[in-house]
């Protein structure tokens, strides 16, 4: 949790680096489709940086060289719900003192909850709203990064590393997935009062008006 700062940054860094490369693939792709989107494109940017940073927040930093050679395992918490048990034994919360409420509400172990709820809820908003999809897709969608999160963490980074430097842990993997359904309501929600993505289509050389139905 300390290293949001500079895992942030981080991704930022990598994110000057490829965002050429994402405007050539982008640009291509609407070439071929003979159709330009500004709002699909701009989306497209912020998802991009998104993504970075989600992968910066959970796979860096990297074990040193020293920390390295202490793996020796594969960890994994595998006990649904188990941040319940975390947030009783940490927080100092007590439902007869209010003043206790605040400290509550700002330990790490509320924060951690928090954020894995946060986390992905900007992809379960892209992936409505960009791409129509159902909450059942939504769903499955937020399961598979989720997984494809802990598996990394549980293997070292994907056997890049001997040992796990992260700890996998499946209450992560729910919160993760509530996170992207969260995502789904929320443009759910919304989306009658705001245009569809494809009114912002531009044929080459003229205007098209086209709204999709909505799922």
């Amino acid at each position: 949790m300390g290293n949001i700062g500079t895992n942030i940054m981080t991704a930022a860094n990598y994110f000057g680096t490829y965002a050429g490369l994402f405007t050539i693939l982008f640009l291509a792709v609407q070439m071929v489709k003979r159709k330009f989107n500004v709002v699909r494109f701009g989306l497209g940017y912020i998802f991009l940086f998104y993504s970075f940073c989600v992968f910066a927040l959970v796979f860096l930093p990297l074990p040193t060289l020293a920390e390295q050679a202490n793996l020796t395992g594969h960890s994994i918490q595998a006990v649904p719900f188990h941040f319940l048990c975390d947030i009783a034994r940490e927080t100092p919360f007590v439902w007869n003192k209010p003043q206790t409420y605040l400290a509550a509400l700002t330990n790490r172990a509320v924060l951690q909850v928090v954020f894995n709820v946060f986390m992905t809820i900007p992809f379960g908003m892209y992936l409505r709203y960009n791409f129509h999809f159902t909450g059942k897709a939504i769903t499955v969608a937020s399961f598979a990064l989720s997984s494809f999160i802990e598996l990394g963490q549980l293997t070292g980074l994907f056997f890049l590393f001997q040992g796990s430097y992260r700890l996998c842990d499946v209450d992560d993997l729910m919160l993760n997935t509530l996170g992207g359904v969260i995502g789904y309501f929320m443009v759910k929600m919304v989306e009658k009062k705001i245009p569809a993505i494809e009114c912002f289509d531009k044929v080459i050389g003229r205007e098209t008006r086209y709204i999709k139905t909505r799922m």
